[in-house]
């Protein structure tokens, strides 16, 4: 059975630091990954690519999806969707592990990553096993959570 963990935490605490430990972990125990983020930064113009992009213009042109191949990878795009219609839709990959960025209020296993006593409000989310705070992430041994 796939295991599912999240990763949560505002910006800048170390939440993609931690993911990326998070498949080292369990690539190191031959494991199959699969990572769903969520950009929540609505400030920004793009998420890592230009709007002006040729798969992303096409989006803006009504498409339901766009798929680009090239640099070695298979980028997808679709409209919005729940989190939940994302892992039985878009993951295809069969995995044993599926790790999740962002997505605080869903309802899997999660590690509470805190920067500063400020962020103690996000322990009211549901389905935490583990806080760590950001200065301690160097520390942490993360096949615990695997």
């Amino acid at each position: 059975m796939v295991k599912i963990l999240q990763v949560v935490g505002y910006k800048k605490s170390g939440k993609t630091t931690v993911v990326n430990q998070l498949i080292l972990a369990a690539k190191a125990q031959g494991m199959t990954v699969s990572v769903i983020k969520h950009h929540g930064d609505k400030s920004g113009q793009e998420i890592d690519i230009p709007l002006k992009r040729d798969h992303i213009t096409f989006m803006t042109s009504g498409a339901d999806e766009s798929i680009v191949e090239g640099y070695d990878y298979v980028h997808k795009l679709s409209k919005p969707k729940s989190l939940e219609r994302i892992i039985a839709e878009d993951v295809t990959s069969s995995p044993d592990l599926i790790l999740i960025e962002g997505y605080k209020e869903a309802d899997y296993d999660k590690l509470v990553l805190l920067r500063d006593s400020a962020d103690y409000e996000l322990l009211e989310l549901k389905n935490i096993i583990c806080t760590i705070k950001t200065e301690d992430i160097s520390l942490t041994d993360f096949s615990q959570f695997l």
